[in-house]
């Protein structure tokens, strides 16, 4: 997939994004304030919260897109994006071993240190 297609794209998924979570917003304003304001526009699913949300999600993509510091800046996050050098299934799993152990290993001692500190403790306030 070329670079400026990525970018594209996610344009596209941050306008559906938008339109998902602005006709949510919508519908719950119109709940709170109004209910009788939320029109059913073509059947009951499609009502106005989902028209305003679509205008916003439309709206914000284009914006998105148009917004020619923000292209430029997302075109230089793709390409360092290609630049990365994704881990094998092999290396993943040796990793992911060595954090598993790592953790026991700090679990334990910090589990050390809280008994030693306790013990400790009970010595200090028995004087």
């Amino acid at each position: 997939m070329s670079q400026a297609r990525m970018v594209n794209m996610s344009f596209m998924a941050a306008a559906l994004l938008l339109w998902v979570v602005s006709a949510s917003f919508f519908a719950g304003t119109f709940d709170l304030l109004r209910p009788e304001w939320d029109l059913a526009l073509i059947g009951n699913e499609f009502r106005l919260s989902n028209l305003l949300g679509i205008l916003v999600g439309v709206g914000g993509g284009i914006y998105l897109w148009r917004h020619a510091q923000l292209y430029q800046l997302a075109n230089e996050v793709a390409a360092e994006v290609r630049k990365v050098t994704w881990p094998n299934q092999e290396e993943t799993r040796v990793s992911t071993v060595v954090v598993m152990v790592t953790t026991i290993i700090i679990a334990i001692a910090l589990w050390a240190f809280d008994i030693a500190f306790s013990a400790l403790t009970k010595i200090f306030y028995d004087i």
